[in-house]
């Protein structure tokens, strides 16, 4: 058939973005764990923080509802915020501060992943487009 290397490419695709799913949840999950520290939150195992990153990442689907782009991003992350509060026993201010942790240390570890698999960080100033 004349399809067949598009359902290959559609197979490696889908493939690799489930792969990059699970590594980002994990980092995610492991950096929240991190976070909660300085907050004092409870529930800090492994195990406890991965459902949080679940269902943080679940807030995301919010986003595929077309229109009230930026209402629905922020309504995303007050979710996010609350869930935080609720599953790990801190306040607002510290599940904020939990998220704005969490989102640092997630920064710092792609940019490392970035360093070591990829060899520097041209690849992250290449995708920066410029002007003439």
């Amino acid at each position: 058939m004349q399809f067949e290397w598009i359902i290959a490419a559609l197979g490696i695709i889908g493939t690799i973005a489930i792969i990059a799913f699970v590594v980002a949840f994990l980092i995610y999950g492991f950096c929240l764990g991190l976070a909660l520290g300085p907050v004092n939150g409870r529930n800090r195992g492994l195990g406890s923080t991965f459902v949080t990153a679940f269902f943080i990442s679940l807030t995301y689907l919010i986003l595929l509802i077309p229109f009230f782009g930026a209402l629905l991003f922020c309504i995303a992350i007050i979710l996010q915020w609350y869930i935080i509060k609720s599953r790990h026993d801190v306040g607002w201010g510290g599940a904020i501060v939990a998220w704005i942790i969490t989102i640092i240390i997630v920064a710092i570890v792609v940019i490392l992943l970035v360093l070591v698999i990829f060899g520097g960080l041209g690849v992250i100033f290449n995708l920066i487009p410029v002007g003439p």
